[in-house]
């Protein structure tokens, strides 16, 4: 859209939200012998299950989908209006960003 989508604190926050969220992941996953019985994935093996491509590209299409219609038709559609307007666009962009990733990691 000509300018930069996120500043550089944003970005700070984003790296933290994300870095925290996959931390927590996986120091709360209980232990499990069963990963220790199973074979190494191999070189030519994907590690990543059909499941797991499911759910990625799933979440993907629907932060696409979400964050576009926000930054192509937030204004209009949530009569946003006056001189700040475009600065309160962004920082709704910017926090539906965030609930995204939050409940995707939940």
């Amino acid at each position: 859209t000509g300018s930069a989508p996120l500043t550089a604190v944003q970005l700070l926050w984003v790296n933290m939200i994300m870095d925290t969220l996959g931390a927590l992941a996986l120091a709360t996953e209980p232990p499990n012998d069963e990963m220790m019985k199973r074979p190494p994935t191999g070189r030519g093996e994907s590690f990543i299950t059909k499941v797991m491509w499911r759910n990625i590209i799933g979440q993907s299409i629907y932060q696409l989908v979400v964050l576009g219609v926000l930054m192509f038709a937030g204004e209009n559609l949530l009569n946003i209006e006056g001189p700040d307007s475009k600065t309160v666009l962004n920082t709704l962009i910017f926090n539906s960003f965030v609930f995204c990733q939050v409940s995707d990691a939940l």
